[in-house]
């Protein structure tokens, strides 16, 4: 191939941000958001604004027990997902703790690249909604230099997590 065409070629993979990382020891981490719905169909999470953060927050614990009627229920999730969203929050003020943050495809996916190797978290939080279903994440992830990881951001590892109904 000629190299006018090579160079060009790069350029425009790099454009469209299908390039590996250009940094020498960079790492890139991508992730794809989707749920499930009732219908067993995969919904993805388009358009969900995903963090890359350096550190985890506390994520609250949703207890539904006793919670029979819809409307407890309703509220208990609500304020946890609240409480997460604030604790979320109130870290994105603090110096060096946002790396990040990007918008999914319609797709659900996501790419950070040219990151330093280490421990990262994926956060996803308050107003997320996937197939009717409310969203949050904090998943952790390790860069690898010259490596790409991904990461699954489904039901399997949501930070709250809905026990079934009574």
């Amino acid at each position: 191939m000629h190299r006018h065409c090579r160079v060009g070629l790069f350029i425009l993979l790099a454009v469209m941000g299908l390039a590996l990382p250009v940094g020498a020891g960079s790492g890139r981490v991508t992730a794809r958001v989707s749920l499930i719905d009732q219908n067993g169909q995969v919904v993805y999470g388009d358009w969900v604004r995903v963090f890359l953060v350096t550190a985890p927050v506390d994520v609250p614990e949703l207890d539904l027990a006793g919670a029979e009627a819809v409307v407890e229920r309703t509220a208990r999730i609500n304020t946890a997902h609240m409480d997460f969203f604030i604790r979320f929050q109130t870290q994105l003020d603090q110096d060096g703790y946002r790396v990040d943050d990007k918008l999914t495809r319609p797709d659900g996916s996501v790419a950070f690249n040219q990151l330093p190797p280490g421990r990262y978290y994926l956060v996803v939080t308050f107003p997320t909604m996937i197939a009717g279903q409310k969203a949050a994440w904090q998943v952790p992830v390790d860069a690898v230099a010259d490596h790409t990881v991904h990461i699954e951001l489904d039901a399997a590892n949501m930070a709250l997590r809905l026990a079934p109904k009574p």
